[in-house]
Order: structure tokens, then C-alpha cells, then sequence
């Protein structure tokens, strides 16, 4: 098949599950071609980006010019440079002024379908995160694309618990012309059931990640070191970085002294959580890391013993929560232990009291209980960790993945 990719930012550091999904329907031996509104930093690229050349495979969006006279210019010039690859049968429907009047003849429409114009068909077109779909909902709208089937991937910040009556409005079109919706897990599929409550055509698909990449190395064991813990996320409210502190604080008064904590990440809790540190005198045990490549990442897992995430439902962001967390997937891939909270999606991706902890919400001396579990019963932590890496091969590795939304891509 031949398949776009529409993203609002590539490559970005974040969203390292679409890149996982890109480079699996490649090794499929389908086509991929990325449509990406802005492009994104390139000093901390993702070797698989590097490896698959997807950043040839990229085409960034081109703003239609003010000046007239440069927007014809640009206009040729984009023929030209894609003169091999033109989707005439599109371009030629965009100048049907008799039909769409002043926008077709003043290259409006030619600027909002240049990536279908200037590439030739797609059997698929994919959009991850509604918010991005929209643009293209649009152009089928308006009689456009409409040969293209259109899955559209919701994952998180694209349905937030405060706005479920303005999506009402806002998604309406999108899910008329969206042929199928993926969700990341269960709780992002009851926010878009209390959208529209009549939606069938929504499919469960995680997103996953390579467990060939994310395997443990053992590192050299050291006696009598502390039991390394580690955080791994976006430094904002939602994902609860903020009661690491106090976790910490209660292992001490509890007597187990001899633990560390690695937080990795950045965002504009960094400074509060640094003051918190500080104000609980913890610089000794918590290292703030900021934002670290994936290789450094991978390392860093490898010489952990446990992972946490004490994410928390945001009330002053309308009851955001974490939808899915990727990383809970990634930590167990490389044998850790996951310690997680009750809140959002976080909970079903992994297996409660098996591969992990499900605490409550902002529950210190239940996080507390389950780290101090697994400091003393270092044999319960090692089968958690093993028992969490089958648990992920066989349900969130890229590979299986890929069938699946091959499966949906053919239904």
C-alpha cells in the first residue's frame, strides 16, 4: 500500500511510537511518505529516523505566499520538483474554478492539497492526534480524498475530559468522514464515547515500540548499592512528578535509606520539583536529569531496578490524565518493575500485581508499600520483570502492532 503519515511536527522526541509505527509498515514492504505541518529540532533525532532515511521521505508544508507573483513562482517550482511523481488527476480538480471559484483559481486549493498533488495516490491516508485530522476531514469535505481511506489516531491531548461538549461541535465533521478511529487504551475510548456515543467504528491499538531495542543489560553488580528507581516523563502536572519528593521523604522516615531516585525530563514543573527536593533536603538520593537521548535512557533503565509513575488526574487542566504512557511499556520491555497510579489509561498497560503496582491516586504510603515490596522480596521484583517483558512482546511490540493496523487499513 501506499500510506501518508500526517503529523504536526517531524521528527520530534516525544512522539517516538510514530516512528515506531512508520519504520514496521516499511518492513512490511509498504510505502510511507511523512506530511508534516512544522519541522522539528534536529539535535536530538531517534536513530531509526536516521537508519530508515525518513527524513527524505518527509514533506514539509509550504505556506501560500501573500505576494501573488511568489505564490505562482513557488506554485511551478513545486511541479517541478515533483514532476515524476504528480497526482494530475488531483491537480486538475483543484482548478476547477467552475466549481470552487476564487479558491481554485487563486491556488488556495493547490496550497491545501499539495502533499496528495504533489505525490501520487495514497490508498491510506493516516493522522495522528484529531486535532491534525481536521485539516484533511476538510478537503474531503469539499469533495476531495474521498477515494483515500481516512484513519484518524486519538492518543491523549486531543481529548481532554473539560472539552467533551466543544468536541461535540469541533469532531463532528471528522467523525463523518473518518472511516475508522484508533485509541490507545480503554479510557481514551469512553472520552470519545461520551463525544458521540454512536461511534462504531472505533478500534483499540496501543502504540507500541521495538523490544529488540528496549532490551535490560545486565550491568556490573555492586554490593550494597541502593535500589535505583527511576521516572520518566514529561515534567507536568498530569503525570505527578511532583509527589516524587514526597514518596522519597516517606521511604526515609519509613528507615530504608539506601535508595535513589533518577527523574528524566523537562517541563515547567522542573523548578518546583527541584524546590520540593530541596525543601525535603533529598539532593543526596533524587537527580534531576532534564531530557536525555533515548541510548542515555535505555542505560539508565538498564541499571534501574523499578520504574514509577505516580501520574495524577490535572483539575486545573480539566481533569487531563495520562492516556496511555508509552514508557510504562518501554520500562517493562527492559525487565522494571512498574509502579504506576489508578489514574487515566496508565493501568491497563501492564498486568496488576503481576508485572507491576496499580497504586490510588496521590496515595504516598501506598507507592511507598509497593516500592518497599519489591526492596525486599528481590525475587518477586526479578519475575515482575520478566513476567512485564513477555507481557509487552506479545502485546505492544511494533511487529504485532503493525498487523493490526494492517487489518484495519484492509477492513
Amino acid at each position: 500500500m501506499h500510506i501518508a503519515i500526517v503529523v504536526n511536527t517531524f521528527p520530534t522526541v516525544s512522539e517516538t511510537f510514530i516512528v515506531n509505527q512508520i519504520t514496521a509498515l516499511i518492513d512490511e514492504g509498504h510505502t510511507v511518505k511523512i506530511y508534516s505541518k512544522k519541522k522539528g529540532s534536529l539535535e536530538t533525532i531517534h536513530n531509526s529516523i536516521l537508519k530508515y532515511s525518513l527524513l527524505e521521505e518527509a514533506y514539509f508544508n509550504r505556506k501560500k505566499p501573500y505576494n501573488k507573483i511568489k505564490r505562482v513562482l513557488l506554485f511551478f517550482k513545486l511541479l517541478f520538483q515533483h514532476s515524476f511523481e504528480l497526482n494530475w488527476g488531483l491537480l486538475f480538480k483543484a482548478f476547477n474554478f467552475l466549481k470552487y471559484g476564487n479558491d481554485a483559481l487563486s491556488l488556495t486549493l493547490f496550497y491545501k492539497l499539495q502533499f496528495f498533488i504533489l505525490h501520487k495516490k495514497f490508498d491510506v491516508i493516516h493522522a495522528h492526534f484529531g486535532v491534525h485530522a481536521r485539516p484533511i476531514v476538510g478537503l474531503k469535505a469539499k469533495g476531495f480524498l474521498r477515494k483515500c481511506k481516512l484513519i484518524v489516531s486519538f492518543h491523549g491531548f486531543d481529548i481532554n475530559p473539560s472539552k467533551i461538549e466543544y468536541y461535540k461541535t469541533y469532531y463532528n465533521t471528522l467523525f463523518k468522514y473518518a472511516d475508522e478511529i484508533t485509541v490507545n487504551t480503554q479510557y481514551t475510548k469512553a472520552l470519545l464515547l461520551e463525544v458521540n456515543p454512536t461511534l462504531t467504528n472505533i478500534s483499540l491499538l496501543p502504540v507500541g515500540l521495538d523490544t529488540n531495542l528496549f532490551q535490560k543489560k545486565e550491568p556490573p553488580h555492586l554490593i550494597d548499592e541502593d535500589f535505583k528507581l527511576v521516572y520518566c516523563g514529561r515534567l507536568v502536572p498530569f503525570k505527578g512528578a511532583l509527589l516524587l519528593p514526597q514518596i522519597l521523604n516517606e521511604l526515609e522516615v519509613r528507615g530504608i535509606q539506601s535508595i535513589a531516585l533518577k527523574i528524566i525530563g523537562n517541563g515547567v514543573l522542573k523548578e518546583p520539583l527541584i524546590n520540593e527536593i530541596e525543601k525535603f533536603n533529598l539532593q543526596h538520593k533524587i537527580t534531576v536529569l532534564g531530557a536525555i537521548t533515548q541510548e542515555d535512557i535505555k542505560a539508565i533503565f538498564s541499571a534501574s531496578d523499578a520504574f514509577i509513575l505516580p501520574g495524577i488526574y490535572n483539575h486545573l487542566d480539566g481533569g487531563r490524565a495520562e492516556n496511555q504512557g508509552l514508557v510504562i511499556q518501554e520500562a517493562q520491555a527492559m525487565e522494571l518493575p512498574v509502579i504506576v497510579s489508578d489514574v487515566g489509561g496508565m493501568k491497563y498497560g501492564l498486568i496488576p500485581n503481576e508485572t507491576g503496582f496499580v497504586v490510588k491516586e496521590n496515595d504516598i504510603s501506598g507507592f511507598v508499600d509497593a516500592i518497599r515490596k519489591l526492596i525486599e522480596n528481590p525475587l518477586l521484583a526479578k519475575q515482575m520483570g520478566e513476567k512485564g517483558r513477555a507481557f509487552v512482546v506479545e502485546n505492544y511490540d511494533s511487529k504485532v502492532l503493525v498487523q493490526q493496523l494492517l487489518a484495519i487499513y484492509l477492513r
